[in-house]
């Protein structure tokens, strides 16, 4: 125990040797690392190494002398040249220090003005990046801002095709890009340039346009798949009778000149042209609507399902609604034709028309009989009752006892005058019961010569011949009784204008003071009278019947007078004439 604290005690080698060295040193010194590993190295020695050991460290520094003093001989201008750089390192460095700290206290206030640059910069930055994209992307850029105007021109060229492709284009690239205003932009210029296709094609239905074209119309029109079947087809329908009806519109024209006075024959002939017209321009145009119809919505290929029913109701509408405008207009019209041989060529043109029409399930040949009828009843009896007034204004005209009061009975035509041809001096002819015998056997289209005789009786009834030699042309035979009564309702009209200027002829020769005929100029006077009566009654009537009921009907006429199935009026006319020619029978 006395040993280890005496070596407690004892001193370490560092610090004897910074006790027994004679210039005061700090011990510490000798912990550096060098020397503790010389001292390490001392310990390790033996004592004669030991005692050899200030020998060699002398001799050791002596030739590191003698080595510095030559060093610093031989390289002194090194040792100026590092003495100098030293003192400017320093001096460098001391600037770099001041430098440095300059450079410390600026930071903040660079790195405030770099984060304010930065901010101001962000827009600009921005705004080149996406000039950068777009300049980037130009081509496809330019490819879609391209696209209305390559619609537009594709639609003004007709290029249906091309469109559709760069609409169903615009629609993807809408439909990929929802929030980017360019693209919805750019769909939008492209719908409305749709909307004007779409515009052109409905107006191919309406201008003049052939099969194929029409078919072409509507093919693109579904493929725009913006109308349904039945719309498409209602649209196609509604457009083709527009243009129909303006090419009917522009028949219209054939009734020019109707409205300046002229005769009646003439707008006859101009009413029954523009009835052919208007039939000719229907027929086409109704015939083509109906097979168009047909080749674009109803004929379907084999084996494939057949076409709607609702498509064929429209199509049926269609031409229900043109032959009712047809037979309208046909009934309007044909009462102004009114001459027979006028309307046989266009009943003719009307069959024709309705066999065509039968091909396609359009036969309408049943509803022009009783058009055709009315109007032959209408016209016939309106040239009966023409002739009968123009018979009528002969004779009404002849008395003047009320239209010129002051005038004596020297200002009126002799009954000589009046119904006999100018010179004749004889007797006028009076029918004999062999004449009459032999008249009711002759051929009924033939008028008795005796009528030339009577200028004003002939007139009459060439003008009612001439409404029965046109009633053969077109004679319908359920009209034959409604004929017979309106001619016998214009005869006994014609009766009854012979009776009322036979009443006045006595009056007018007894008026007066005086009288400037002799007796047998009265009394030849009133043998006129008489023999007009006699061949009114006798000759003209029965003969005028028979024309009408053999000569255009071919039905044989009974009895020896014609007078069977005679009209009430006419037959009391015919008693009441007769009773005032003194010849009435019982």
């Amino acid at each position: 125990m006395s040993d280890t604290s005496q070596d407690a005690e004892l001193p370490t080698l560092p610090e004897l040797l910074a006790a027994s060295a004679q210039d005061a040193f700090d011990p510490s010194s000798l912990t550096s690392p060098e020397a503790s590993a010389y001292l390490s190295r001392l310990t390790s020695l033996s004592l004669q190494e030991l005692e050899e050991e200030p020998t060699e460290l002398s001799s050791s520094s002596a030739q590191l002398t003698n080595a510095l003093t030559t060093l610093c001989y031989t390289s002194y201008p090194t040792f100026l040249s590092l003495h100098a750089t030293t003192s400017t390192l320093s001096s460098s460095l001391d600037s770099l220090s001041s430098s440095l700290s300059s450079l410390l206290s600026a930071l903040p206030n660079l790195e405030s003005s770099a984060r304010t640059f930065a901010q101001d910069s962000r827009a600009l930055l921005a705004s080149r990046r996406k000039a950068a994209l777009v300049l980037e992307h130009h081509d496809k850029l330019h490819d879609v801002l391209s696209l209305p105007l390559l619609l537009e021109t594709s639609v003004r060229n007709h290029n249906y095709s091309d469109a559709l492709l760069l609409a169903q284009h615009a629609s993807t690239l809408a439909s990929r890009f929802q929030s980017n205003p360019l693209v919805q932009s750019v769909k939008a210029d492209c719908d409305a340039r749709v909307h004007s296709m779409l515009a052109q094609l409905l107006r191919v239905l309406h201008e003049q346009a052939k099969l194929p074209a029409l078919f072409r119309a509507v093919g693109f029109l579904r493929k725009m798949n913006v109308l349904s079947e039945q719309e498409l087809a209602l649209a196609f329908l509604s457009g083709r009778s527009a243009y129909l009806d303006g090419t009917l519109r522009t028949v219209d024209a054939e009734k020019k000149g109707l409205d300046s006075e002229g005769s009646v024959e003439r707008e006859r002939e101009i009413y029954a042209r523009y009835l052919k017209r208007y039939v000719d321009a229907w027929r086409e145009g109704v015939h083509d609507v109906v097979t168009q119809y047909s080749t674009i919505f109803l004929d379907r290929p084999q084996g494939t399902e057949s076409a709607p029913p609702e498509l064929r109701v429209l199509l049926t509408t269609f031409t229900t609604l043109r032959v009712r405008q047809l037979l309208d207009l046909l009934r309007e019209t044909l009462p102004l034709v009114a001459d027979p041989s006028l309307l046989s060529s266009l009943l003719t043109q009307l069959t024709y028309c309705a066999t065509s029409f039968a091909r396609v399930g359009l036969d309408f040949r049943a509803a022009l009989g009783p058009l055709f009828v009315s109007a032959v009843r209408k016209g016939v009896t309106r040239e009966f009752e023409e002739a009968t007034n123009a018979w009528s204004k002969t004779l009404e005209s002849e008395d003047t006892s009320k239209s010129r009061p002051r005038a004596g009975p020297s200002a009126r035509k002799k009954p000589s005058q009046l119904f006999l041809p100018p010179g004749t001096t004889s007797a006028p002819p009076i029918p004999t019961a062999s004449q009459l015998a032999a008249l009711a056997s002759a051929a009924p289209n033939v008028p008795p010569p005796i009528l030339a005789s009577y200028p004003p009786l002939a007139i009459y009834t060439n003008a009612l011949l001439s409404a029965l030699n046109g009633l053969r042309l077109l004679a319908p035979a359920s009209l034959v009784d409604d004929l017979r009564a309106a001619l016998d309702s214009a005869l006994a009209r014609g009766t009854d204008a012979l009776l009322a200027y036979m009443r006045s002829l006595p009056d007018e020769w007894s008026s007066g003071p005086t009288t400037t005929a002799s007796q047998e100029e009265t009394k030849r006077e009133d043998g006129v009278v008489r023999a007009v009566g006699a061949v009114y009654a006798k000759v003209f009537v029965p003969f005028l019947r028979r024309a009408l009921v053999e000569g255009v009907y071919g039905v044989k006429a009974h009895g020896e007078d014609g007078r069977t199935e005679m009209g009430e009026e006419l037959a009391r006319t015919l008693g009441a004439l007769e009773q005032r020619l003194g010849t009435a029978k019982d």
